[in-house]
């Protein structure tokens, strides 16, 4: 499962995420719409690490993947030297109404200092300790396809296919070109291993790109607007490709502008706007009877 609790991301003055708050189950398919700069690639990206959390935190399958967000853990905040200096030194009842408004306050005004203390610091590195793994755990249970394909353009398509797998995985290369013939034959790109990216049109690099991901037998799939770049005709290739893997039960996350396609493979939709999760429905629901004015006027744009 990926849990992403009280997310939120600046870059600089700009708040592109706030307060996002989702879980994606196993086997499960969100796909995440928005009008243009709602913050859903930020959000993707935010799960595979590429973009760092301001605050709040990912968890993947009961491991934390980001530094651990002292706001929330109230254990952590009741440790910190500000906290007990509103507190005036009392020890007060956890769960308390003056507690908790001590706890509201610090977390609404952002109070915490760098340096909180021992009891504070010791409680924050056990919270590491305990649950946080490295980049590389994450790395190998997400795949990621992007807008852009993001192939490398001085290799050959199998050359592409097999460097993940070799480097992170420390697959042979027999074992690694083994597994992307596989794959490249799922995509029907079996004729191309030996081109480069360059050859290939928008369609076939998406495609490639796919396969690229599942060479690391990924837990989870995370897709950025994979048709956005690709002429109108290349589209129903990619997504064929895309509803393949849907039908396989592999967990996946999608932002997508394809709205019919959405409705017809998402388990969920998660409509962004402004960086806030504005509704989280089933497809039937969200599309027939948004609760919310501004998902209303999204539709009415798009559909």
């Amino acid at each position: 499962m990926i849990d992403i609790k009280g997310l939120y991301k600046s870059f600089g003055q700009l708040q592109v995420l706030r307060g996002i708050s989702l879980k994606v189950s196993d086997g499960e398919v969100v796909c995440i719409i928005g009008p243009s700069g709602s913050g859903k690639s930020t959000l993707l990206r935010s799960i595979n690490l590429l973009e760092r959390p301001t605050y709040g935190e990912i968890w993947i399958d009961g491991k934390l993947i980001t530094p651990p967000d002292p706001y929330l853990h109230f254990d952590v905040i009741r440790a910190s030297n500000t906290y007990r200096h509103m507190a005036q030194e009392r020890q007060l009842p956890p769960d308390s109404p003056e507690d908790l408004d001590i706890v509201r306050r610090i977390k609404e005004q952002d109070l915490l200092k760098p340096r909180e203390g021992r009891p504070y610091l010791d409680l924050m590195r056990r919270i590491e300790r305990e649950h946080r793994v490295d980049d590389h755990y994450t790395r190998r249970r997400i795949g990621m396809v992007f807008q852009h394909f993001n192939l490398f353009p001085h290799m050959t398509v199998m050359e592409n296919m097999v460097y993940a797998p070799m480097h992170v995985n420390k697959l042979s290369r027999q074992e690694a070109e083994q597994k992307a013939l596989t794959l490249l034959n799922t995509v029907g790109l079996m004729d191309k291993k030996d081109v480069y990216p360059a050859t290939l049109s928008g369609g076939q690099k998406q495609r490639v790109a796919i396969a690229r991901a599942l060479c690391m037998e990924p837990e989870y799939l995370l897709f950025d607007e994979p048709t956005s770049a690709l002429d109108p005709e290349m589209v129903k290739e990619v997504l064929a490709v895309i509803k393949a893997l849907v039908e396989s039960g592999i967990s996946m996350v999608l932002v997508t502008h394809e709205m019919g396609f959405a409705r017809e493979i998402a388990d969920r939709i998660c409509f962004l706007d402004e960086g806030i999760l504005v509704e989280d429905a089933p497809p039937d629901v969200f599309f027939s009877t948004p609760k919310s004015d501004r998902a209303k006027a999204f539709l009415e744009k798009v559909l």
